[in-house]
């Protein structure tokens, strides 16, 4: 799948509520200031509507960063 580096920074902010210029490759759960367990959720769920995928449990526990998901994403 082709993705667009900043479209997916700005659905990863829209779901934590902050800046996407708060974000970058190295950003992370735990890590970054909304980032907990509700935000990461609302993260996926924002992903799967945008990309038309599903996420499965064993990939939610893995896509830990934006660089994880952004490589996910990509071999979609």
């Amino acid at each position: 799948m082709n993705i667009n580096q900043s479209e997916v920074l700005q659905i990863i902010a829209t779901a934590l509520e902050c800046e996407p210029a708060s974000l970058n490759l190295d950003s992370a759960l735990g890590q970054h200031y909304n980032w907990d367990s509700f935000g990461h959720l609302s993260i996926m769920v924002a992903l799967e509507n945008k990309y038309n995928i599903e996420i499965s449990e064993e990939n939610i526990v893995k896509l830990q960063s934006v660089n994880d998901i952004l490589n996910f994403i990509s071999s979609q």
